[in-house]
């Protein structure tokens, strides 16, 4: 880690320091130089444990993300500034924000300030992407597939990420999604603040459920010690909601918290079924079921490939003259009918009347003009023949 001895001018930089510096005008304020080297242009983002400034490297001219943590005075708070500095130096990947430096500034009271230089991404983050309008199949199958390969790459230096969710996921340029996949990465996971090493060496406090409540994996809800699927779970979730367009589980950070112990999230319905197969697998309730994100990556990438025909839930065709129809079921009857005994018989006795009636339509269509007998009915003995006498009767013109 460079740690930063004096704090320069911008002047001393870039080797002007033979005339006076000019009075700075009264409508522009000056700008803010720090730790004598990096101009603040705006400030991109706030967390827990840190800020991240738009900055100007104005040493090598470029500019860069500038992420700044409090000023610290305790050994403890030092180790864990500088944990996502040792976590960020191992890792290299192209779906991963680029560390380029770090440095420290010394205060007068004896307090030190850490800060990373990082790569200063263009786009938004997923979250920011997701609120105008969900992804759709190809969209999400290449976010899944960025990132899972980023955390085989994570996982295989022995670190968990702890904090996968929309916020940390930045896209490469503004339109990237909607840019054809031309081999790069079209996301990039950010802060690693929270991480922790696979081997229970602790990055944050101890006693601490870190993240964020909407994307925890049950057993980081609950607490207990951590794996790489972990991070899986978690990213299953990001998915789910790039389809979607709202959180798997939604409601307050207590409900949230407490529904993913008891079910797992509702894969959508109208994906592709091989997707919606491994997103189910991603958020098993068991972590040892969970697929690898190497497993995963290879899943994704065969999903997202030009090659492959993908398939969709069929839409349910409307009916037609030309398409059989599948008969109804009866419904079921009740279990204590209170029919009376003489509308009952008069019912039955309706039905054969329909159905003779239906016979005899039949017959004179396909008969001549001349006239016909009257029709004869079939005898019926009993209270059944009684009432359909009655009924005969009463229709009879």
């Amino acid at each position: 880690m460079r740690v930063a001895r004096s704090r320069l001018s911008v002047g001393d930089v870039l080797g002007h320091v033979d005339s006076p510096p000019t009075a700075p005008s009264s409508d522009v304020p000056e700008p803010i130089v720090f730790d004598g080297r990096y101009r603040l242009d705006g400030v991109l983002g706030h967390g827990g444990m840190a800020t991240v400034h738009r900055a100007r490297d104005i040493l090598l001219e470029r500019d860069v993300a500038l992420k700044v943590f409090p000023v610290v005075h305790g050994e403890n708070e030092l180790m864990r500034n500088r944990a996502e500095v040792l976590v960020l130096a191992a890792l290299s990947h192209p779906a991963l924000v680029m560390l380029y430096d770090a440095g420290a500034e010394h205060r007068p009271d004896g307090g030190q300030q850490d800060y990373l230089v990082m790569e200063l991404v263009s786009g938004p983050t997923l979250s920011e992407r997701l609120r105008r309008v969900p992804l759709d199949h190809a969209q999400a199958t290449r976010v899944g597939r960025d990132l899972a390969e980023a955390l085989a790459v994570v996982h295989a230096q022995g670190v968990i990420h702890r904090d996968i969710k929309p916020g940390n996921i930045l896209l490469a340029s503004p339109d990237a999604l909607e840019a054809d996949d031309c081999g790069g990465p079209a996301v990039k996971l950010t802060d690693f603040g929270i991480a922790r090493l696979i081997d229970g060496t602790r990055l944050t406090m101890t006693g601490q459920t870190l993240g964020t409540v909407l994307y925890l994996s049950p057993e980081q809800a609950r607490g207990e010690a951590l794996a790489p699927s972990s991070d899986i779970y978690s990213l299953g979730l990001v998915l789910i909601e790039c389809l979607t367009g709202r959180p798997a589980f939604e409601g307050t950070t207590t409900e949230s918290a407490i529904a993913r112990l008891v079910s797992a999230p509702r894969i959508p319905d109208d994906i592709d079924p091989e997707l919606a197969a491994l997103l189910t697998r991603m958020t098993l309730m068991t972590p040892d079921e969970r697929p690898s994100a190497d497993e995963v990556a290879t899943a994704l990438a065969a999903l997202a490939s030009p090659d492959r025909t993908l398939h969709l839930p069929a839409a349910a065709a409307p009916l037609t003259e030309a398409q059989p129809t599948e008969a109804v079921p009866a419904a079921p009857a009740e279990k204590n009918p209170r029919r009376h005994p003489r509308r009952a018989l008069l019912s039955a006795g309706a039905a054969l009347l329909l159905a003779a009636g239906g016979l005899l339509v039949a017959q004179q269509v396909s008969a001549s003009d001349a006239p016909s007998d009257a029709p004869s009915y079939p005898a019926v003995d009993g209270r059944l023949g009684t009432a359909l006498t009655e009924l005969q009767e009463s229709v009879q013109p």
